[in-house]
């Protein structure tokens, strides 16, 4: 035990449990259906999958002006969620013959949405005024569809799971085929997703600036680049973009005076209870990987450490802190907690002895990500076993696992959350396993978002590959041929909204910078286009007006225009 923390010479898992406290979001939720493996991490917690994605309604309903607009058309919502269609039909008149396909790849999604939404049950089974059709598609082949069958598809936070879990770059070109393929001449394409930027492969210098993002970094790029032990269900092969090479670490070791400078390999080898958590920690790693980094860091802190989204601001007068919300959903969360507690929040505000009790409670979720997860074992065999495994995977188990006096164990929750599927199949029974089923929570978010690209293409370069991948020759209305694409309906059809609350948490955790030491703009939100399918001439002309704009913004599609107004003389 000298070898770990020369200054302790007794180890007892009393002395470790402290401070682990429970992490109180979440139902654990058991697996509902697992017949689509890329998207088995949604059917983990189905309830709260639905709940996180309920909120910005407005911003998820784009198509419903082009229904009011055409109300007697056939309209499908690709990957529902079940609130933008209970909205849309509440909306629609109740004598238009509207279609509406609500459609994901998972049948228990699809399921959960009269159960959730009971009120669409008398569209499901309408024979007159709107209709709602429940169906069972993949977003990369829509042949269920024929050819120029569709109004309008709306696609709201799906191609990042296209990308993610149905083949890369592969399947997003697949998927912008079949919406151009299946949708009529001046139909729309209502695409809603976040955005990369141009220069992804880059490298910034990003600082960590408290404990939360830098525990968190910790153990989610390992999970996230590793391509051995963090395949995806069932065997899958994880999409790769960035490599584990381009990482560079400057930290502290605890008890040393001068930071470290570690690549990715030698950094996994340093156990994580011997880095200092507590002082500076700096990144360098692609610009792309670092917008990975910070909206993942988001949707772990809805999971796993919802508090933090509660900002308390002093008031000077009361010397209370005023509680602001940076997510829709903390509100809720925070409630509970209180009721827990049995405190009572006063005209927003908590007193004093409350703002520090909270604080621990932050703190005591993140201690388990750095001194490792509390396991015990009944059996020799098994406790070996998870040795086995470790060296399988180039682990070294001394580096990792903390034995403890009373046979008990704690694992380094980088390694927890990187083998999580094969340590839970192969080693947990119910005598061997984790001593408090909560701390295995991170894991398991880990296990559903560990492997979820976030940002893949920015604007210019989406518009561009959209106007290459759909550039076709169809029939007009005359049956005369003629080159349709898809393009965004005008210049005002493509813009970012910005979450306001997201960036302000995110400044608050980094500090980023480009190679030359420029700073970089922290921010988080969501690229809208409305893509139309129009004849190619009409397309160039809005294209245009698009760089006219921002002509640095959009040089791969100056570069597109240039190349098909030589090609087709338009």
């Amino acid at each position: 035990m000298m070898t770990f923390f020369p200054n302790l010479k007794v180890f007892s898992l009393r002395s470790f449990l402290w401070c682990f406290i429970a992490i109180n979001l979440g139902s654990g939720g058991d697996r509902i259906n697992a017949a689509f493996d890329f998207l088995d991490h949604k059917n983990l917690q189905l309830d709260l999958y639905l709940d996180l994605i309920r909120y910005n309604a407005q911003e998820k309903i784009g198509i419903l002006p082009y229904i009011l607009k055409k109300p007697n058309g056939i309209y499908l919502e690709i990957g529902t969620g079940g609130d933008p269609i209970a909205q849309m039909l509440s909306q629609i008149p109740s004598d238009a013959q509207t279609l509406l396909i609500a459609s994901d790849i998972d049948e228990s999604i699809l399921n959960a949405l009269p159960l959730r939404h009971p009120e669409l049950k008398q569209y499901i089974n309408s024979t007159v005024g709107p209709k709602l059709k429940l169906q069972k598609l993949n977003a990369i082949d829509m042949s269920v569809f024929g050819d120029s069958y569709l109004d309008g598809i709306n696609a709201s936070s799906v191609l990042h799971e296209i990308i993610s879990y149905a083949g890369g770059f592969n399947g997003m070109e697949k998927f912008f085929k079949e919406a151009f393929r299946s949708l009529k001449p001046g139909g729309v394409l209502v695409y809603r997703d976040p955005e990369n930027v141009c220069d992804k492969f880059s490298l910034v210098q990003v600082s960590l600036k408290n404990k939360a993002i830098r525990l968190f970094a910790h153990i989610f790029l390992y999970k996230f680049l590793d391509k051995k032990g963090s395949l995806l269900a069932q065997g899958g092969r994880k999409f790769e973009l960035y490599k584990p090479e381009s990482v560079i670490y400057r930290i502290y070791r605890k008890n040393e005076v001068r930071p470290i400078k570690l690549t990715y390999e030698q950094y996994l080898n340093v156990p994580s209870y011997d880095i200092d958590f507590s002082r500076r920690y700096v990144l360098t790693l692609p610009c792309g990987l670092y917008r990975e980094l910070a909206r993942h860091y988001i949707t772990y802190l809805h999971q796993c450490n919802p508090l933090l989204f509660v900002k308390f601001t002093p008031d000077v007068i009361s010397g209370c802190f005023v509680a602001n919300y940076l997510a829709h959903s903390t509100v809720s969360i925070f409630n509970d907690f209180l009721v827990q507690k049995n405190w009572h929040i006063n005209e927003g505000k908590i007193e004093l002895r409350q703002k520090s009790e909270i604080d621990r409670h932050i703190a005591a979720n993140l201690k388990v990500l750095e001194f490792g997860v509390p396991l015990y074992f009944s059996s020799k065999i098994k406790e070996n076993l998870l040795r086995e495994v470790l060296k399988k995977y180039g682990f070294e188990p001394g580096n990792h696992i903390i034995a403890l006096n009373n046979g008990d164990c704690l694992l380094d929750y980088r390694v927890f959350g990187m083998l999580y599927d094969e340590i839970t199949d192969q080693i947990f029974d119910r005598f061997n396993n984790v001593i408090e089923k909560k701390d295995e929570e991170q894991a398991k978010w880990l296990k559903r978002e560990g492997e979820e690209f976030y940002f893949y293409y920015s604007a210019d370069e989406l518009i561009t590959k959209v106007l290459e991948l759909t550039l076709a020759e169809i029939s007009n209305e005359r049956g005369d041929r003629e080159l349709y694409v898809l393009c965004p309906l005008s210049e005002k059809h493509s813009k970012f909204i910005d979450r306001l609350c997201y960036t302000e948490l995110l400044n608050d955790a980094l500090d980023v910078h480009d190679s030359l030491g420029y700073p970089i703009e922290v921010k988080d939100g969501k690229r809208i286009i409305h893509f139309g399918k129009m004849p190619l001439c009409d397309a160039l002309d809005v294209c245009k007006k698009i760089v006219q704009e921002n002509p640095l913004e959009y040089r791969c599609l100056q570069e597109m225009i240039d190349t098909l107004e030589k090609k087709y003389k338009c």
